[in-house]
């Protein structure tokens, strides 16, 4: 038979629940499954957060498309994992629809099955007698839990109903808190569209779940060691290391102090492993705790036993391992101890959301979370609202205070972005203003100054654009302001010494001496007049020139205006031939004669190609032919000038700035 085939029109489909038990959230989650099993997408999930009511929300659809179906015969099939689950839909389903025949197919018990309505199976039984079931008997499929629904049996079982493709005839809903699988299966295997999503924050916000207060105890644990298995820690080594005398002990009094502040009464304890909730079993026992444990070995009996006597409050805490992370509804829990770290955000969510139901003995649930926060890859509830990495001290942090430390978070980032667009963008100006100054200015100009690499390069000639850059008040700054800005044509041709011709028998030099015993004391600039002796006096003299040291002081400023007096002096001496000591005389800009070409492309191309030359291979001799073409008379004889001086600091310091401007 066609399961749903004779469905009403879609606008009687999406009529409002006649039961008002239904809050605006379920009845809409209702609305949008029959929306889609109506438009032909019949394999959906359905993700709600743990205490949502999930089991109420598939009981009344299925009520809903039974009626929809206009049969009097309509069977759905739920699946579950556990024996939990299996009784909390039969208990829902008999208290909303007490008209229903629901049967339980699961280890001795067995269903009639032509004539249950609904038949809540246990995957683990099901698999093995599926021979007993018609495909055409079923109607629909609920899966409860359904983050499960990958694994190999629950795929066998929905391809015995032909219900394991898109082209399905019979839906399959789907249910779950997190739609995230430890072991990374696909679960598009089993589902085409996840129709509806309450996540727990929204829940929180919108009053359905109880608040919550979230506290980090750091107790130091080294995760690193431990082994991962599928995208989770494997449960014995972390245990070996969760498991110690020192973490127990934080834990017990962790809980003491908060049990008194809070006057804490139902509190559910995650550990690892057997051992580790038998040990603090034992340790809480002794300082008088009414503690109970249960595990996958606990006799079923035993374990109805100390749920019903936590419900009732005989014990204050309960204490499992892997146990309650699914289908158990135990709604006056009023604290969380998760002591078993996780990197599964899935897991996380089903452990909170244990302790997130509403109920009238409580009025938030408080989450204690026993981490290192420095384990990156654990997930914690600040994980949930996005907060990654963070060191935060999170004491009795709520959600929304977690929303807000979020918010924060997310706005200094964004200005920090913001701050980082705003220093790319001053970077590619600056950058833009460094072509155009190297393009503008002459070549030899830009050596007057240090620079050890092209980054110093590079900020001293962005520095000339800026007047509050820093730079101008360094000895760097004076020396670009007063040399390398100076309308004289000084040239450069030591590390710390500058040289400026008078004329043909006479030139200035400024040096800095560095005081080498303290930097506090600064450097000393000392004003030299060099005067060519001639060439008969020379041999007997044993120098070129006579020196005589003109102005020495710290203060660059006033040797410089040592040698504006010195200039002045010389253009006032009778029959002096030098009219304009400037680097602005008309001559100066008149195109270099062939024979100042020649020699400076001889002097640059011989030190280029030396093999010990760091320009050989960065420096290409046409640039070179290029540069010397285009220079001026004042500054070709700034650069011959300055190798007579010295003959290779020069020239090298030129290669330098041609090199950057290449």
């Amino acid at each position: 038979m066609c399961p749903i085939k004779a469905l009403r029109p879609l606008s009687v489909a999406l009529k409002s629940c006649s039961n008002s038990f239904l809050r605006p959230y379920q009845q809409e989650c209702i609305d949008k499954c029959i929306q889609s099993i109506t438009h032909g997408t019949k394999r959906i999930g359905v993700s709600i957060a743990t205490g949502g009511g999930k089991t109420v929300i598939f009981s009344h659809l299925i009520d809903r498309l039974r009626s929809l179906s206009g049969r009097d015969t309509f069977r759905t099939l739920i699946l579950v994992h556990r024996r939990e689950l299996a009784q909390q839909a039969s208990n829902v389903l008999a208290t909303f629809f007490p008209q229903y025949d629901v049967q339980i197919e699961m280890g001795k018990l067995k269903c009639e099955i032509d004539t249950a309505d609904v038949i809540v199976a246990s995957v683990q039984t099901l698999v093995r007698r599926l021979d007993r079931f018609d495909p055409k008997t079923i109607d629909l499929i609920i899966i409860d839990e359904a983050h499960h629904a990958a694994a190999k049996s629950y795929l066998q079982i929905l391809k015995h109903f032909n219900a394991d493709h898109s082209s399905t005839l019979i839906p399959v809903v789907g249910f779950s808190a997190t739609f995230e699988r430890a072991d990374n299966k696909a679960l598009s295997a089993v589902m085409d569209d996840i129709v509806f999503h309450r996540g727990i924050i929204e829940m929180i916000d919108n009053k359905w779940l109880c608040e919550s207060r979230f506290t980090t105890v750091d107790v130091k644990l080294n995760l690193s060691a431990v082994s991962i298995s599928g995208s989770d820690f494997q449960i014995d080594g972390l245990s070996q290391v969760v498991n110690t005398r020192e973490v127990n002990n934080v834990v017990l009094e962790t809980y003491l102090r908060k049990k008194q502040q809070y006057n804490l009464r139902s509190t559910l304890l995650f550990g690892c492993d057997v051992e580790h909730v038998q040990t603090l079993q034992a340790l809480f026992q002794k300082s008088d705790i009414n503690a109970q444990f249960v595990t996958a070995k606990t006799r079923q009996s035993e374990r109805d036993s100390i749920v019903e006597d936590f419900k009732n409050g005989k014990v204050e805490v309960l204490m499992n391992c892997g146990i309650f992370t699914e289908g158990t509804d135990l709604p006056s829990i009023d604290s969380i101890l998760l002591c078993r770290p996780t990197r599964s955000r899935s897991l996380l969510v089903q452990m909170i959301g244990r302790g997130l139901r509403l109920h009238r003995s409580k009025d938030r649930c408080h989450i204690f979370d026993f981490v290192d926060a420095a384990n990156v890859g654990v997930v914690s509830f600040p994980t949930l609202v996005g907060i990654e990495d963070v060191d935060l001290d999170l004491t009795d942090a709520t959600i929304q205070e977690l929303q807000v430390i979020k918010e924060e978070l997310v706005l200094k980032q964004q200005e920090a972005d913001m701050e980082k667009g705003r220093d790319r963008e001053n970077e590619r100006l600056a950058h833009q203003k460094f072509r155009d100054l190297l393009k503008n200015s002459q070549a030899f100009d830009l050596t007057l100054t240090t620079f050890e690499d092209f980054l110093s390069f590079h900020k001293q000639t962005a520095a000339m654009t800026d007047p509050e850059d820093p730079i101008w008040d360094s000895d760097l700054g004076k020396e670009i302001k007063l040399i390398r800005e100076s309308s004289y044509p000084w040239v450069r041709f030591a590390k710390n010494a500058w040289a400026m011709s008078i004329d043909s028998h006479h030139h200035l030099r400024i040096y800095k001496e560095c005081n080498k015993a303290s930097k506090k004391l600064g450097a000393t600039y000392v004003l030299k007049l060099y005067t060519l002796f001639p060439d008969r006096v020379r041999a007997d003299a044993g120098a070129r020139y006579k020196t005589h040291e003109v102005k020495t002081d710290k203060n660059l400023a006033v040797v410089v205006a040592a040698v504006e007096k010195l200039v002045k002096e010389f253009l006032t001496q009778p029959g002096s031939k030098v009219k304009n000591f400037t680097k602005y005389s008309p001559w100066r800009l008149t195109a270099a004669s062939t024979k100042q070409k020649s020699l400076l492309q001889s002097k640059i191309t011989k030190l280029i190609s030396k093999e010990d030359s760091k320009f050989s291979e960065k420096l290409d001799a046409s640039i070179v032919k290029k540069y010397v073409d285009n220079l001026t008379k004042g500054e070709a004889s700034n650069i011959l000038f300055a190798t007579s001086v010295a003959p290779v600091y020069p020239l090298k310091s030129l290669c330098k700035v041609l090199n950057y401007r290449s």
